[in-house]
């Protein structure tokens, strides 16, 4: 009976413990992919860190560079991971030699003549280029 005794003295003088151990439950906090997502999003957030969302849910940031490594490799989502690299050059190839355009032919002498609205007529004589009609015509709409 003295040993009852000496156990019961000894656990009454032992600081108590803030946590039970309950038999058959993980110690370990199992993690869905969607709250590991949205972790991994909030410390990515304009103003936030690592260590903010970390302390936020209680994840060490070593579990957090965990996720954030198979986010990258495509092991959290199942999404791969694509880069974008340069075009390959391109073989050469024979580009036949280009046709010379047709020379523009000089304006012909002749009389244009435009009647207003107004009554008022505008004749210019002489050579016209094309340019220098069509400015004319949209200065007068």
């Amino acid at each position: 009976m003295a040993d009852g005794i000496e156990v019961e003295t000894i656990l009454r003088s032992a600081p108590e413990l803030g946590y039970e151990v309950l038999p058959g439950v993980s110690k370990r906090r199992s993690w869905s992919t969607e709250e590991k997502l949205r972790i991994l999003a909030q410390a990515a957030a304009p103003g936030s860190s690592v260590k903010l969302a970390c302390r936020a849910h209680g994840v060490s940031s070593g579990q957090f560079y965990t996720w954030r490594k198979q986010f990258r490799s495509g092991e959290l989502t199942g999404f791969v991971p694509v880069s974008v690299v340069a075009e390959p050059p391109l073989l050469p190839i024979s580009v036949p030699a280009k046709e010379e355009p047709a020379p523009v032919p000089p304006p012909v002498p002749g009389l244009v003549e435009v009647e207003l609205p107004g009554g008022i007529r505008l004749r210019i004589s002489g050579e016209v280029e094309a340019v220098a009609l069509r400015r004319i015509l949209l200065a007068l709409r």
